[in-house]
C-alpha cells in the first residue's frame, strides 16, 4: 500500500485518538481548516486530482471549507467501523 493509499487510514486513527483525547468534532473540523489553509502556501500539487483539490479550497468560502472539513471527517469515521 502507498502512502497515499493509506492516507485515509491514518487520517482516520488520528481523528481517533484525538477524539479518545477529548477533542471535539468542531475543534477538528478548525483544525482541518486551519491546515488546509496553511497547506495551500507550501504544497503544489502533484497530479489532476491534487490540483482540483486545491483550486476547489482556493476558491471555496470560509463555510465551504468547513463542510469539506466536516465531510472527510464524516468519512474518517467511516473508516474506523
Amino acid at each position: 500500500m502507498t502512502e497515499v493509499e493509506g492516507f485515509p487510514r491514518k487520517l482516520a486513527e488520528t481523528i481517533k485518538d484525538g477524539l479518545d483525547h477529548g477533542v471535539s468534532d468542531d475543534q477538528i473540523v478548525k483544525g482541518m481548516v486551519s491546515l488546509g489553509n496553511l497547506a495551500e502556501h507550501f504544497i503544489s500539487p502533484d497530479s489532476a486530482q491534487e490540483s482540483l483539490a486545491k483550486e476547489m479550497w482556493d476558491e471555496a468560502k470560509p463555510a465551504e471549507k468547513e463542510t469539506m472539513a466536516h465531510i472527510v471527517l464524516r468519512v474518517a469515521k467511516k473508516k474506523l467501523h
